[in-house]
């Protein structure tokens, strides 16, 4: 906790001591203006002399009570120990301001300096009995305000931790993601240099496009949907060279969610898993379908293709599904939807995914 006086704080008891003498005179006031006995013939500087005195000694005990309290705190104390040197501080707290009333009120208006007397004793424990009471409401507000501060503190600090965990998650994932599809990539154009050394040499071309781009991105977890789409498209520029006429992506983008964010580099290890597990020796030709959509407050995202339906039990859904899963629960806790699953018809493989809808 910083030594310096915090000024916020300080106006909130200043005004909260000015709230009570406001009540305080007001009392004052009205019990003259009705002629109550006792008021009647009371001057004004009576009534209003010893709230500008406590204006005046007040504020300085105020910082005195700040600090101490700020040094109880700071000590991490017992409930116990608090009270009782808050009890003491108290005390003297109210005896001071007795002490420096009866002190005006002598000066003033000549009353006795008879501290012993009957009546000047009842007189000084009633206002002995405020000023405890007061002392206890500064006492009281210094603690909330501290208390109120720690936990807006906690929770910042929360907040930060939680999105810094985020982000080393996500770049764990992504990690494992970049590798996995690099590896892939490099397998493709091994095998095809033998085959066909043009096609080699245009699919290395357009990976260091892809690549390029990738590292642009490499530090968002959320890019627009149209830079998504132009890196999916270098990537299925790739896959098209690979696998020539055997091969057909068609996307189908509504315009209006052109500028709605998604999760970076999600649909890749999507088409990458078609690719992969779609071919067989009976279906040698594929055809996936994307298409991106809105509805009502939700991004719809749908990805299907005609080739071998999937097998989970043989585990052949690939790494970059979970990776999927575990990106999306990061970025979004319960909040989204996510479907793998086979054609009701058998006729290949649908994968559904719902994320909120946000637009830049």
């Amino acid at each position: 906790m910083k030594n310096r006086i915090d000024k916020k704080l300080f106006g909130i008891l200043v005004g909260y001591m000015a709230l009570y003498h406001v009540i305080y005179i007001s009392r004052r006031i009205i019990l003259k203006l009705i002629e109550e006995p006792g008021y009647i013939d009371s001057t004004w500087l009576y009534i209003f002399g010893p709230i500008l005195l406590n204006f005046i000694i007040i504020p300085p005990l105020l910082l005195l009570i700040l600090v101490a309290t700020k040094k109880v705190i700071a000590q991490n104390l017992s409930w116990l120990s608090s009270i009782g040197i808050h009890f003491v501080f108290s005390l003297l707290y109210s005896f001071l301001v007795v002490f420096l009333n009866i002190t005006y009120n002598h000066i003033v208006y000549g009353d006795s300096f008879d501290v012993f007397s009957r009546a000047t004793f009842i007189t000084n424990l009633y206002a002995s009995t405020l000023n405890f009471l007061a002392y206890g409401g500064f006492v009281s507000i210094i603690y909330a305000y501290y208390y109120v501060q720690k936990i807006s503190k906690s929770e910042l600090q929360k907040t930060q931790l939680a999105r810094q965990l985020q982000d080393v998650k996500m770049q764990a994932l992504k990690s494992q993601l970049n590798p996995h599809f690099l590896f892939n990539t490099l397998n493709s154009i091994s095998s095809l240099i033998e085959e066909d050394g043009y096609k080699a040499q245009h699919m290395i071309g357009n990976l260091g496009d892809l690549l390029r781009e990738v590292l642009l991105v490499k530090d968002e977890n959320m890019v627009l949907v149209s830079k998504e789409i132009s890196i999916l498209n270098k990537y299925i520029e790739i896959m098209q060279i690979r696998f020539s006429d055997h091969l057909l992506v068609e996307s189908e983008i509504e315009a209006e969610v052109q500028e709605a964010m998604i999760p970076s580099m999600l649909l890749q290890p999507i088409l990458e898993n078609s690719f992969e597990h779609g071919y067989s020796y009976d279906s040698i030709n594929l055809k996936v379908n994307l298409s991106i959509s809105r509805i009502d407050k939700w991004l719809m995202i749908r990805i299907q293709n005609n080739g071998v339906p999937i097998s989970v039990k043989n585990g052949d859904t690939g790494m970059g599904i979970p990776n999927i899963k575990e990106r999306l629960e990061t970025l979004f806790e319960d909040n989204f939807d996510f479907s793998f699953s086979n054609l009701e018809n058998g006729d290949g493989v649908i994968t559904n995914i719902k994320i909120p809808l946000t637009v830049v």
